[in-house]
């Protein structure tokens, strides 16, 4: 901005100027500090995890006995917690950590239901996945098993006493192909399914039924938006949810 030659002009440029580097180096430093809290996050996050692996390898002894379950719960709700913390520690530099691949969706909820087998048992939930074993879409492999995982835990948890099934379903036309995850639980009250994805928000079910950070869904759909994904979420009370993740051909 050229404020003229005069006297006033030139001291009302230096202020500028002088006010503009200040900005910057607030700017630089308000970075920095993120940067540092964000590598400390993920050291901690890490560090966490070695005692947590060392704890299910002394479990071991224990096997067959209700000790053992009852630990290996608590040690699993930790250890989703971290790796919570982890990818929303990781959202603000996503564009450094991710790459688009060809995915086998069938392999991937397959794997993701192998691993989350006893939170099945515990909940007494059978996964009916109707997928075609052939089915591949274009996204990022670590990124899409979160999402994914989230979903399916979110449809377990509010399953409980409710319904029987986690249905693992697909659509496909010329457009997209749809993974819809359907469960027959509580269902999402009217009030609250326009703010599901808001971060920390848990609604009527997260304080009925506790356990929710209200940073799941939120994660699920900026991870989405990033890759270019679109996700929808339709429920009724007391009938069930279903979530959908839109992947373009």
């Amino acid at each position: 901005m050229d404020l003229g030659r005069s006297d006033l002009g030139k001291n009302v440029s230096l202020i500028l100027e002088n006010q503009y580097e200040l900005y910057i180096n607030s700017l630089q430093e308000q970075r920095k500090r993120h940067e540092e809290h964000l590598t400390f996050i993920n050291h901690w996050i890490h560090q966490m995890k070695t005692p947590l692996s060392v704890i299910n390898l002394q479990l071991q002894d224990y096997e067959g006995e209700e000790i053992q379950s009852e630990i290996m719960q608590e040690v699993d709700k930790l250890d989703k917690g971290l790796n919570m913390a982890m990818y929303f520690a990781r959202l603000d530099e996503f564009e450094k950590d991710f790459v688009i691949e060809r995915v086998n969706l069938y392999d991937e909820i397959m794997e993701i239901v192998n691993e989350e087998k006893r939170l099945f048992i515990k909940n007494k939930i059978m996964p009916k996945v109707n997928l075609n074993k052939d089915i591949e879409v274009h996204t990022d492999k670590k990124w899409i098993k979160f999402v994914i995982k989230q979903i399916i835990i979110n449809g377990v948890k509010y399953s409980k006493g409710y319904g029987k099934y986690i249905t693992i379903d697909y659509e496909e036309n010329e457009k997209y192909i749809s993974l819809d995850i359907i469960d027959e639980g509580v269902g999402i009250c009217k009030n609250d399914i326009k703010r599901v994805f808001d971060l920390f928000f848990t609604g009527e079910n997260g304080r009925k039924y506790g356990e929710s950070t209200g940073m799941g869904l939120y994660i699920a759909k900026t991870v989405c938006d990033n890759l270019g994904h679109n996700i929808e979420i339709k429920s009724q009370e007391k009938k069930g949810t279903k979530v959908s993740i839109l992947f373009n051909k």
